[in-house]
């Protein structure tokens, strides 16, 4: 199927294309938006010669780096022109969700917050500010304020796509399912497409959400690059839940062909790799990348599965970065720290207690998978039972959450006295693209 509307796709585009729908990041969400690296000192760091490196700054060679000169002298000679803030807001979002550099968050943030001040900010302007609260991981604030967007403008497709898309995170499917109606209805069956697939991937259904991604795995000439790569990664994720191994593998590389260096793939592709016992790969992957929080963590991960010398060095700093986003209240990558603590760390009983605050917020297969391998470690298969309660309600299928499933209630017997009753399996509303 090629998709050649042009606004919608630039809709798409701003609204994270790469990020938007992936359930990640998800890992998650998808990680979801890492924050740039940096370590806690107990004093200011004094370089010991002119050859140490402290920062790497985007090179000018990257054509968005040079847009960014372009977007902010427009702002600059129309400070009052909340459209040319949004294209510059957006570009910065655009990068930082991109390469992990979550300054870039925070410059667009600064760009966007005269507007915001206003009674009645502009709903680009809301749009971009609900993009940046979903990338810091505040999803129920950005879906407040999507809400609030929604009911000014009812058929806002970046609104639409972006509140289905935390709506999947925080397990809401039924809201999730509507909003797929709706795209389908404002935005075509494109959109509604690939929004059914992506829940149905979510819902036990992976082969039908294989057959309906591969009516749009090809979005036709017209579409950027990252429009394919989105979709590719979409595939390779239902693909690995579905234990078909060499189908993820293949598409996360279509993907990284699209999209080389993308941060979230490149994050994903690796964690595949090491589920799949294939560390020194992963290592190969995201060794250049290591100022991403997210590609850091899996180089770690890797060299500690591998009994790598090198492993301690970089757990220390690891453990830096994770107290650096504590000092500055950036505590929201719980699910990722937990599964750190739970495989690299081996603290199985702080790994579950970061595990199940993060249940309150976030509710992807990964944050099930954390939730219920921390209380498998810590042998207490009772705390597990709101995400074992979530699966039965969902239907979710994934062979990494599968067997987790199997063993806690094999440790559990009577928990059908302890949980609630399993939702009936929630089909598609008319109108809806099957």
């Amino acid at each position: 199927m090629n998709y050649t509307h042009e606004g919608t796709l630039d809709e798409v585009r701003r609204s994270s294309c790469c990020v938007v729908l992936r359930l990640f990041f998800p890992l998650l969400v998808m990680l979801p938006v890492p924050l740039a690296a940096q370590t806690v000192r107990d004093a200011p760091y004094i370089p010991a010669n002119d050859s140490v490196v402290l920062q790497l700054v985007p090179p000018q060679t990257d054509p968005r780096v040079r847009q960014f000169d372009q977007l902010r002298s427009d702002f600059s000679a129309h400070p009052q022109d909340a459209a040319k803030a949004v294209l510059l807001a957006t570009a910065y979002v655009d990068y930082g969700r991109s390469t992990g550099d979550a300054r870039y968050l925070g410059r667009a943030m600064a760009v966007i917050q005269p507007f915001l001040a206003s009674p009645t900010p502009p709903v680009p302007v809301l749009l971009i500010h609900a993009t940046i609260q979903q990338s810091r991981h505040f999803f129920q604030a950005s879906r407040d304020e999507l809400t609030q967007i929604l009911k000014r403008d009812p058929g806002n497709v970046q609104a639409l796509l972006t509140l289905a898309t935390v709506a999947m995170v925080q397990g809401d499917h039924a809201l999730a399912n509507r909003l797929c109606v709706d795209l389908t209805n404002n935005a075509g069956n494109f959109m509604g497409m690939i929004c059914s697939a992506s829940l149905r991937s979510l819902s036990g259904q992976g082969a039908q959400a294989n057959a309906l991604f591969s009516y749009v795995e090809d979005p036709g000439p017209k579409a950027p690059p990252a429009i394919a790569a989105w979709i590719e990664g979409l595939m390779a994720d239902n693909a690995a839940r579905m234990g078909l191994v060499d189908q993820a593998d293949t598409h996360f590389k279509k993907a990284l062909q699209l999209t080389p260096g993308d941060n979230f793939l490149l994050a994903d592709y690796g964690e595949f790799l090491i589920d799949h016992g294939r560390a020194k790969e992963a290592i190969d992957l995201v060794g250049g990348d290591t100022q991403s929080d997210t590609s850091f963590l899996v180089l770690v991960t890797a060299e500690k599965a591998l009994g790598l010398p090198k492993a301690k060095t970089d757990i220390t700093e690891m453990d830096a970065r994770f107290r650096s986003m504590d000092q500055r209240g950036d505590h929201v990558f719980m699910r990722e720290e937990a599964s750190y603590l739970l495989h690299v760390e081996h603290d199985p009983k702080i790994a579950l207690d970061l595990a199940t605050q993060n249940w309150q917020v976030q509710r992807a297969p990964k944050d099930v998978r954390v939730y219920l391998e921390a209380a498998l470690a810590t042998n207490d298969p009772a705390a597990a039972k709101p995400a074992l309660d979530f699966i039965d309600s969902t239907h979710l299928r994934d062979v990494t959450i599968d067997p987790l499933v199997a063993q806690l209630k094999a440790a559990q017997p009577d928990r059908s006295a302890l949980s609630v009753p399993a939702s009936p399996s929630r089909s598609f509303a008319r109108g809806s693209d099957r």
